[in-house]
C-alpha cells in the first residue's frame, strides 16, 4: 500500500538544522493519495489547507503557491487534522511516496514534533520518485547530472500538471511519475532513509 503526498509550505528548509527549529518553514497545505498498488485506479484523496497558528505565509512562498495567510485562515483546518490522517496511514502500514520525499517527510516530521507527538521517523518507510530520475533524464548540472524538478519529470513522461505548486496537482503528478517508474522497473524499494552520517 502506498500514500503519495505533497505539501505546500511557507518556505524551504535549512537542512543543517532540526526540522522543527525556530525559523524553519510551516506546512500550509497537504494532499495524500492512498492506493493499494501503483496501477490502482481507485485512489482515495485527502486534501486540506492548514490554518495558521502563530505563523504567516511568507510572501516569496505565496507568490509560488498562490496561498495567503488570509486564505488559509478562512479555509484551513487545525494541523492536527492533517497529522491524524498522515499518522493513521503510517500505522496502517502504508509506504509514503513523494517527489523529493526528503522535503515533504521532513515537513510532516517537523509538524508532528511541534504538536508534541512522535515523529514516527523509524516507522516511515518511504520512496522518493525524484532520485531515480537523475540517471534516466541525465540533465546536466553543476556536479554531473542534477535531480530533475517535477516539471522536468512531467515533461519527460508527458504528464499534464495544470496545478503545479498546488498540493493536489503535485501529488497527482508524483503518482503518475511513480506509475511510470513502476512500469519501467525502476521504482525503488521502500526504506527508512537516514542522514548520511548514520548510513
Amino acid at each position: 500500500m502506498f500514500y503519495v503526498i505533497d505539501t505546500e509550505t511557507t518556505g524551504i528548509f535549512d537542512f543543517k538544522r532540526p526540522a522543527d527549529a525556530e525559523g524553519q518553514p510551516r506546512m500550509a497545505s497537504f494532499c495524500g493519495i492512498a492506493i493499494d498498488h501503483p496501477d490502482d485506479d481507485n485512489p482515495v484523496i485527502f486534501e486540506r489547507y492548514v490554518r495558521p497558528d502563530g505563523w504567516a505565509m511568507a510572501p516569496d512562498a505565496g507568490r509560488v503557491n498562490g496561498l495567503t495567510t488570509e486564505f488559509l485562515a478562512a479555509n484551513g483546518v487545525p494541523v492536527c487534522e492533517v497529522l491524524d490522517e498522515y499518522v493513521s496511514r503510517i500505522e496502517a502500514g502504508y509506504c509514503i511516496v513523494a517527489y523529493n520525499a526528503q522535503f515533504d517527510i521532513k515537513m510532516l516530521r517537523a509538524e508532528l514534533r511541534r504538536a508534541g507527538r512522535d515523529d514516527l521517523f523509524e516507522r516511515t518507510r518511504n520512496i522518493c520518485v525524484m532520485r531515480p530520475l537523475t540517471d534516466l533524464l541525465r540533465i546536466p548540472g553543476r556536479f554531473g547530472f542534477k535531480w530533475p524538478n517535477l516539471a522536468e519529470a512531467c515533461a519527460h513522461f508527458g504528464i499534464a500538471n495544470d496545478k503545479a505548486h498546488d498540493a493536489v496537482g503535485d501529488a497527482r503528478a508524483a503518482l503518475e511519475v511513480m506509475r511510470h517508474l513502476h512500469r519501467l522497473g525502476l521504482l525503488p524499494e521502500p526504506a527508512v532513509h537516514y542522514a548520511k552520517q548514520r548510513a
